[in-house]
This record gives C-alpha cells, sequence and structure tokens, in this order.
C-alpha cells in the first residue's frame, strides 16, 4: 500500500482512515463528548465495497485478524459508524468520515474463527452499509403524490419520517405530471414505485433506476447514462485494453504505473448470444392488451424493437456521437423461416388495467410508453455481460461509461498487432464495481459491464434461407408395436436371429 499522494505502482492503495466511532462517548466535558473511536487500520486484512446501478445502497465487508479483540472490548453491537477513507494516490476515492463526508454503519459481525496458530488472534468480519439502509428498514411510507415524480422520490429521499438522507441527490427531471398512492411500503420500495411511473423529459423512454454511488443517490434513467442533455454520446470515463503488466517506457525504462492501470489482469464476457432468453423476456417483440375501466375499451399495442431502435441511445452511438439506426442488436436478416423476430408480438404479452381517469385529470402512463420500453431495454441489457479484474481506479463509479478493446482472436503474423473485435469491442456501462483493497497485494477492482447494441453493424442479408426438410409425419407408436411384434420369434428374437 502506498501513503503517498503519488502512484508508483498500478495497485497502489492510500488508506488514510479507518475507525469504528461507537455509540458510546468518551469522557470529557459536557457538551463536548465525543464518540470512542478505534483505530482499526493495523488489523484489517481485507475491504471491500460494492456499488450496483440496481441496488439502492452500498455496501461492504472488512476482514479483521484481531489479536485484542475489539469486537468485545468496545464492544461492537451494530450500533457503530465506520469512517472510512481511501483512494488511488493522486485521485480522488472514497470518503466516507464524519465532518467531511457520511460515515458508514456497521450491521453486522460475521464469521468469528479463532487462529489455530495463536492463542490470542481471531478472525472476523464486519459488515457495512449506508445509513439510508437502516431508515429504509425502520420506515414505511403512506402517502399520495401529485405532480412529477421526481418530486415525490425527493421527498421520501429527504423527509426526516422516511430516509432522511443528507447525501447528494441527482434528478433526471421527468415528463408527465401524476397522482400515486403509496401504500404503506418501506422507503426503497416506494421509489421502485415511483420509478415505474416515471418517463424521461429528454428522452424517449421509461424506467428509472435509483442507486448510490460515492458522489450520492442517482435518480435517472438508462439513457442518461448513455448520453449527456439527449443531444450527444456520454464520454468514455476510462479506456482498458488487454496488455502485459508493468509497462516501461521505451527510451527511459522506467515504469509507467498510469499505463499499467487501463490494462486488465482478466476478462470474461457472458452471453454474448442468448435469443431464447431475449425471446421470453419479450427483448425482441412483446405486446401489451390494456383494459380501461372507465371507457370499458380495450387498447392493444404491439411493440418492435427493430423500429424503437433510432429513438433512443445506446452504448455505441455513430461516428459523430449521435443516435444510431444500424448498430441494432439482430442483424437485418433476424428471420426465422420467414418470420422477423421484432414482428413476433407474442413473445411475450402483458395483461394491465390503466383507467383514464383513475385520479381525476390524472391518468396512468400507457403500458406502451413505459413497460414495453423497460422490458425490452432491460433484457437487451442482460446480453454481453463484460466482467473485468482491473488495477484499482477509485474515480470510476457504477454508471460510468467504459471502453474496451476486446480483441480478435485470430492468428496473427510477425509484429501485427492484434484487431480489436468488430462486434464486442467498445463502449460498456458499468453496472456493477466492488472494490477490492488488500493490505498485502493493494488494490484492485471487478467491474462487471453490458453493452445493449454492436459497435459495427451485422453483416446484413435480405435473403431469407430455408431448410428442405423431409416431409413430415405424424407417428401412431401403437401401429409401430405392431410391426416390431410381427417380427418376433418365440426366442424373442426377430425372425432373422437379431435381439431387440
Amino acid at each position: 500500500m502506498a501513503l503517498s499522494n503519488t502512484i508508483q505502482n498500478s495497485e497502489d492503495l492510500s488508506l488514510s482512515v479507518a475507525e469504528i466511532l461507537s455509540y458510546r462517548m468518551a469522557d470529557g466535558a459536557p457538551g463536548r463528548q465525543q464518540p470512542i473511536t478505534i483505530d482499526i487500520k493495523n488489523i484489517i486484512l481485507k475491504i471491500t465495497l460494492d456499488e450496483d446501478i440496481y441496488e439502492h445502497s452500498m455496501v461492504g465487508k472488512i476482514q479483521i485478524y484481531d489479536t485484542a479483540d475489539v469486537r468485545t472490548i468496545l464492544p461492537i453491537t451494530g450500533l457503530e459508524r465506520l469512517n472510512l477513507k481511501f483512494n488511488t494516490p493522486g485521485l480522488n476515492g472514497v470518503n466516507a468520515v464524519a465532518n467531511e463526508g457520511h460515515p458508514f454503519h456497521i450491521y453486522q459481525i460475521q464469521t468469528v474463527a479463532q487462529d489455530k496458530e495463536s492463542v490470542r488472534g481471531q478472525a472476523y468480519d464486519i459488515l457495512f452499509c449506508s445509513r439510508e439502509s437502516y431508515f429504509n428498514n425502520m420506515r414505511k411510507v403512506s402517502k399520495a403524490y401529485e405532480g412529477p415524480v421526481e418530486l415525490g422520490v425527493e421527498d421520501i429521499f429527504t423527509n426526516k419520517k422516511y430516509l432522511n438522507s443528507k447525501k447528494q441527490l441527482y434528478i433526471e427531471p421527468t415528463k408527465y405530471k401524476t397522482k400515486i398512492v403509496i401504500p404503506n411500503l418501506k422507503p426503497f420500495a416506494a421509489i421502485r414505485m415511483l420509478c415505474a411511473r416515471a418517463v424521461s423529459r429528454q428522452y424517449e423512454n421509461a424506467g428509472y433506476l435509483f442507486y448510490e454511488t460515492l458522489d450520492g443517490y442517482h435518480f435517472r434513467s438508462y439513457e442518461s447514462l448513455f448520453a449527456l442533455a439527449g443531444a450527444i454520446a456520454r464520454p468514455t470515463k476510462w479506456h482498458y485494453r488487454p496488455q502485459i503488466k508493468n509497462v516501461r517506457n521505451p527510451r527511459t525504462g522506467v515504469e509507467e504505473p498510469i499505463k499499467d492501470m487501463h490494462g486488465v489482469n482478466n476478462w470474461t464476457l457472458d452471453k454474448p448470444v442468448d435469443v431464447l432468453m431475449n425471446l421470453s423476456s419479450g427483448g425482441y417483440a412483446n405486446k401489451s392488451i390494456e383494459y380501461d375501466s372507465f371507457y370499458k375499451t380495450i387498447n392493444i399495442t404491439d411493440y418492435n424493437y427493430e423500429k424503437d431502435f433510432s429513438k433512443h441511445f445506446h452504448t455505441e452511438h455513430d461516428g459523430d456521437g449521435y443516435k444510431s439506426a444500424d448498430k441494432i442488436h439482430l442483424p437485418a436478416a433476424g428471420n426465422i423461416e420467414g418470420s422477423r423476430l421484432s414482428e413476433s408480438y407474442d413473445q411475450r404479452v402483458f395483461l394491465s388495467s390503466n383507467p383514464s381517469r383513475v385520479h381525476d385529470k390524472f391518468g396512468n402512463i400507457s403500458a406502451e410508453i413505459s413497460t414495453q420500453k423497460i422490458m425490452s431495454q432491460e433484457t437487451l441489457l442482460k446480453n454481453g455481460v463484460l466482467t473485468l479484474n482491473v488495477p484499482g481506479n477509485s474515480v470510476l463509479q457504477a454508471g460510468d461509461i467504459i471502453d474496451f478493446e476486446m480483441p480478435l482472436f485470430q492468428p496473427l503474423g510477425d509484429n501485427k498487432p492484434a484487431r480489436k473485435n468488430p462486434y464486442w469491442a467498445g463502449r460498456y456501462l458499468i453496472i456493477f464495481l466492488k472494490h477490492n483493497v488488500d493490505v498485502i497485494s493493494g488494490y484492485n477492482m471487478t467491474i462487471v459491464a453490458v453493452k445493449d447494441n454492436v459497435a459495427h453493424q451485422y453483416i446484413p442479408e435480405h435473403q431469407t434461407w430455408r431448410h428442405q426438410a423431409p416431409k413430415r409425419k405424424t407417428h401412431n407408436i401403437y401401429e409401430q408395436d405392431k410391426q416390431i411384434m410381427s417380427r418376433l420369434g418365440p426366442t424373442g428374437m426377430d425372425i432373422k436371429g437379431t435381439p431387440f
């Protein structure tokens, strides 16, 4: 671990603060008492901290080797806070320290085990979370909200009766006013309910995320992560490529750790193709059947992924950063025996009730605008899941865009550089990020990122190949049994002496 502000190795770490703030107060003059504080830097083995755009708060774990029985002497009861501050030297990072940031809360001690080689040694895990997780499990929301959806989210987030959060909140404004009644739900569940009603003001999409990063909380759509102000693609935060470690300057021979930070230790790509999942989840096409109990009508809406594609920003864009019309997840010949996948609307059917005047002048948002788009978008973001193990980089967060030069695996001539994969190299959205701090090996990260379209257009094909199969016939197994029995002899052999 590095203690300076200058990076010397790609996995250097500056761990400046790691201390437990007890619920007990130290002796002192009334009104000036401070909580009992114990520095645990010297007994830490590992720290992990998770950011996830599908989870509502950050969580983490500290592995401890303790020879002073801190957990009992303090004691640790689950009412303690955790001051934690670490970063890549010279870069911004985690600052969860009282009076500077927002301390984490310890909620569990897990797996206490005695060291078999030391009578006084014990190892255990301290699990911690954000303060909002505590309030989420202590409170319920039973309230009606009227107007833009984000006003309800902000109230639940800041209201002392609910999450009572003091952190930064980043909101993407919504398009429609609505009225919604929260039926006695926990705050996070109430916000999820509001997320499902949110339609972006700037983009033609719906379905919002609510998640926490080191900056604070975010209430926003996928497309706002892909683009800036609805105008152009969001810039890439960091570039990664497969390369050897310990890169040196060719002229001076000096190691260049910043270049090492662009390398990956290892990587995997999960499910670049999974058509059956996409079909069953309604990723390519789906149908909505809505019943309006006010007007006693039924509205049927078909969703076509190919027709809708060019209306949105995706992870990949055209060369100038604008929306792409051809880098679609399906090739132009996405047919099966003449049936286009994006026109097979019965892949998934949604049945819903959507009264036009459920709350006076406020109506519900149509499934065409919300549910159908959400289902397709979320389904296709489960394809091409890239997992990277990389040197620690404390400026990266969940929700950032990165670029990965995935190589094309093919034989190369002498001194020829590897070509990039034409479809799966390029831009990815970080959906999950785990900070891994090890006092021995240093700081590295696990990144899980996704791509919802390809970097270059698939080769189009306008002909449809048809399989010339033998003529199909339905067979009666009783008739087949009779044929077999007619060939049986007295010994169970057929008349030619061959056993069945």
